[in-house]
């Protein structure tokens, strides 16, 4: 929260560095872009006496544009006589070979970067710009995307080795002191657009909540604080529920269901226990129906966990770094991020009718091999599909049916002792058909959620 315009003072700055315990012997590491803020919080290090370093990253984005804030720096550091260090990276390449945004890309390359120079250096801290604008933009993302708690609470003012001394003072305080004391900066063009969400927020929503609301910012940001206290407590109250009740065999962490459901809310408890180990939203909204009905043996796996609902307990087990393919017996249930399976057996009698719909295989049980593998798709599969005689490849198969490309590198198969049994949600294999004289069939029902294959 803005605090008076305590900003236009070398003294309000020195009050923030103190309540963030950072003394007169710390030794910071400025991240500074070349924009107003990183430039006014590097103006007011040097002016307040603050052992301090610049660094600053090209990004190779913007052409002369990011040559030009690199110069900026430069001579701000040179002027000052404080030490300078600067990197280029090619960010473009680097989203390309690891398949993410350009932006992910800059903040992972930045932030990676920042704490190399830290610690090859001895820097104590690395101070980012940030201010409650940035603050109150990052809450409004947050709460578009469906953030719990801990995700409205805004932007943290330090971490183990992060700091944000702007985080209580404003864009306008920034200005002002901009102004008031003739720092030079540079507006990165990409600020201007309303491409991005952020910018939409900055120059289109916010505005207009200032119009309709006196003083909005303010009390957002004393809201905001709110927030992160009662997050804060819920975090210190959960922790203090896992010390008295989980305990650990191995690497299996035991979680007593009886205790789980005493608390007036399970799912707020469930998900400030399992956020820890990776499970999100909907998968938690899952476990929580299947601990509140009691059932048992049902799995559910986040990108790092595998979580069995046993008898009396929340089972949480490492996984492997990327679980990429899942045993299945005739009765497993599982839950990821991106699908839910389930599996029965029913007795083919007179009744029986095939349900003959994408998401659910239907297989003659005598004719499968357990433990069945669901897994990804490999160069050199092969198959006999549902209706033909002869083998063929499941590359094959994907051009006929046109399967796109981001789909087919997402597809599932189900395995039988090496045979492809089902790929999923597109075409069985005509060895494991459920026939005339078929006695029992194995029922899967395969569910995708978005941007899933075979839907």
């Amino acid at each position: 929260m803005a605090k008076n315009n305590k900003l236009l003072q070398i003294h309000g700055f020195e009050e923030s560095l103190l309540s963030l315990g950072i003394g007169r012997n710390c030794r910071c590491l400025a991240a500074v872009s070349g924009g107003i803020d990183s430039m006014v919080m590097a103006h007011l290090f040097v002016h307040s006496g603050y052992k301090c370093a610049l660094a600053h990253c090209n990004f190779s984005l913007r052409g002369d544009e990011s040559d030009a804030d690199e110069e900026l720096v430069r001579l701000f550091a040179d002027s000052h006589d404080v030490p300078f260090y600067t990197v280029r990276f090619d960010t473009n390449g680097y989203a390309a070979e690891n398949k993410i945004s350009t932006q992910l890309a800059a903040r992972e390359l930045r932030y990676n970067w920042f704490e190399e120079i830290r610690r090859q250096h001895g820097f104590d801290k690395i101070a980012v710009a940030h201010n409650s604008d940035d603050s109150l933009e990052t809450f409004f993302i947050n709460l578009s995307r469906g953030a719990g708690l801990n995700g409205l609470t805004g932007i943290p003012k330090n971490t183990d080795t992060l700091i944000r001394p702007l985080l209580d003072f404003s864009r306008k305080d920034i200005e002002k002191y901009a102004s008031a004391n003739n720092i030079r900066f540079r507006e990165d063009s990409s600020n201007l657009s309303d491409k991005y969400l952020r910018n939409k927020l900055r120059h289109l929503v916010l505005p207009a909540l200032d119009g309709i609301v006196p003083a909005f910012r303010g009390k957002a940001a004393e809201s905001i604080d709110y927030l992160d206290k009662a997050n804060k407590f819920i975090e210190a109250e959960t922790a203090a529920f896992m010390e008295r009740n989980s305990f650990a065999k191995g690497n299996d962490i035991y979680i007593p269901l009886d205790e789980i459901r005493r608390f007036h809310s399970v799912e707020i408890r469930l998900f400030y226990i399992l956020a820890a180990y990776g499970f999100r939203g909907e998968t938690i909204a899952n476990i929580r129906n299947c601990a509140d009905s009691a059932v048992c043996g049902k799995q559910f796996f986040s990108s790092t966990h595998r979580l069995l609902i046993d008898r009396a307990y929340l089972v949480i087990s490492p996984a492997a770094e990327t679980v990429s393919s899942y045993m299945i017996d005739a009765d497993t249930d599982i839950c990821t991020d991106r699908f839910d399976l389930h599996c029965e057996i029913v007795e083919k009698d007179s009744g029986f009718q095939l349900l003959r719909n994408r998401n659910t295989g239907e297989f003659d049980l005598s004719k499968l091999s357990f433990p069945l593998i669901l897994r990804p798709c490999k160069d050199g599969d092969r198959f006999m599909p549902l209706g033909m005689n002869g083998m063929k490849k499941l590359s094959d198969f994907f051009i006929d049916i046109k399967l796109p490309v981001t789909e087919k590198k997402r597809q599932l198969i189900l395995v039988s002792d090496g045979q492809i049994v089902w790929v999923a949600g597109l075409r069985p294999d005509e060895r494991f058909k459920v026939t005339e004289t078929t006695k029992q069939v194995l029922r899967i029902r395969l569910n995708f959620f978005s941007e899933a294959p075979g839907i």
